[in-house]
């Protein structure tokens, strides 16, 4: 689907004339035989600022043609032609070629199309494709184009995520994450702290009602390590997680237990949640909707992540991402800078809220009473979450700790000797993915 939006205007430019004053004088002489009387010649004050003349700036004139790739879905794309519009109504000399393209092929065409010097101006994709793009050369450094204070708004760990080898190499405009879906008919009140999650779900288990159901997968707890202070990996990408704090996030998981049967990476809590069984459950804010219509928005609550020894626990926090062609320049480039500071504006940020999706500014205001507070609860647990994994090395990490996760609650495997083996093993995978420098890779306890 191709659209081509295009608006003509004018605009008529009026010269200033400023005038300029010139005041002029004349002398008088006196007959020679009459006495000369003493003249006093009086002195004009001298202005302390003389005026001067000053021209109007020719007013820049934002113009050219904005490329855009996207895979948003047809009931969002309406959206994104809205948000067109009202640029264009700002910037009428900015004309669009916006071109849906399915999310399965989108990073591949995008990649062949810049290969071939014909990609489009403005790439609308996930975070995680940010390395392997910015590596390639396919798009720009976006240090700049957005002010300090207007990316002070924007989700935090969304904006981490984005970050690649210290350069912001993409601008994060609605965000997805893990966060705590609470039945308020079960449990009223939210919990400050995890004695208190525990507390409250031991309370709502009666008969078939489950207190809480929380998942002990990588991808749904995963988060919590850093929450509690800890790594994952460190700064190249090496294991950090292999420690005592790597010991601490697996007695917390291993206490989830204390609030109810735990869930690893299946369906049951969700089918449960939606059944009105299980008070607390943890998933994707993708899943807003879809609980709302099961048991009521009304019931529907989302909650903050409670305190632990002194921390908070987190989920992860992954954009979708407005990239930069390297290749555009001219008017297209400030074309398309000027559109993707637009894009996180207020006024936009709240469309994108409107349609569904959470918005990566955090102060945006809702008016629905009902869908408008889940999305701002959304917006304020995934405020203080933490930036998904997006490097290469990430990839070496999932399947060991996975393993190592499910021997532990097996009980195969004791915590301390299965975290060993995960990094042993994400140490081999790493070397695969690249060659070792010229210092052993070894990563610092």
């Amino acid at each position: 689907m191709e659209r081509l939006i295009t608006l003509l205007s004018f605009k008529i430019i009026i010269p200033v004339l400023i005038p300029v004053l010139v005041i002029a004088g004349c002398s008088q002489f006196l007959p020679a035989e009459t006495p000369t009387p003493a003249v006093v010649i009086p002195t004009l004050p001298q202005p302390t600022n003389l005026p001067t003349a000053t021209t109007n700036p020719t007013p820049v004139v934002i113009q050219g043609t904005v490329r855009i790739w996207h895979s948003w879905n047809e009931l969002e794309v309406p959206v994104l032609d809205q948000i067109i519009k009202e640029f264009s109504a700002q910037y009428p000399n900015v004309y669009f070629d916006v071109l849906y393209i399915p999310i399965d092929n989108l990073r591949s065409r995008f990649e062949m199309a810049a290969m071939e010097g014909n990609a489009p101006d403005i790439l609308l994709g996930p975070a995680d494709w940010a390395p392997g793009l910015y590596e390639a050369g396919f798009i720009s450094e976006l240090t700049g184009i957005v002010d300090a204070q207007a990316l002070e708004m924007l989700n935090q760990p969304a904006l981490n995520a984005a970050i690649i080898n210290d350069k912001l190499v993409g601008l994060p405009y609605s965000i997805r994450g893990t966060i705590l879906f609470r039945n308020r008919n079960l449990i009223p009140d939210s919990a400050v702290t995890f004695d208190q999650l525990v507390y409250n779900a031991n309370a709502a288990a009666k008969g078939d009602q489950i207190g809480a159901m929380l998942d002990r997968s990588l991808l749904y707890s995963g988060a919590n390590l850093e929450g509690i202070g800890g790594q994952m990996m460190d700064a190249d990408g090496l294991p950090a997680f292999n420690n005592e704090k790597g010991l601490e996030w697996i007695e917390l998981l291993e206490r989830y237990k204390e609030a109810g049967p735990t869930d690893y990476f299946t369906e049951q809590d969700v089918d449960l949640f939606k059944q009105g069984k299980v008070g607390i459950i943890v998933e994707g804010n993708w899943r807003m909707q879809e609980f709302s219509e099961a048991i009521g928005a009304e019931s529907l609550s989302i909650d903050r992540w409670p305190e632990y020894n002194g921390f908070n626990l987190a989920g992860y926090v992954l954009p979708e991402n407005m990239y930069l062609n390297s290749n555009t320049s001219g008017d297209r480039l400030r074309a398309a800078q000027n559109f993707m500071r637009h894009f996180v504006s207020t006024d936009t940020q709240t469309r994108i809220a409107e349609m569904g999706q959470v918005p990566s500014a955090r102060d945006i205001i809702l008016t629905d009473p009902i869908t408008g507070t889940l999305m701002s609860k959304a917006m304020t647990a995934m405020s203080n979450g933490v930036a998904y994994p997006v490097s290469p090395e990430w990839e070496a990490y999932q399947l060991p700790l996975d393993l190592a996760l499910r021997s532990i609650f097996s009980g195969s495997s004791t915590a301390k000797d299965a975290l060993q083996s995960a990094q042993d093993e994400v140490m081999k995978a790493i070397l695969e993915i690249k060659p070792a420098p010229a210092a052993t890779l070894t990563p610092t306890p």
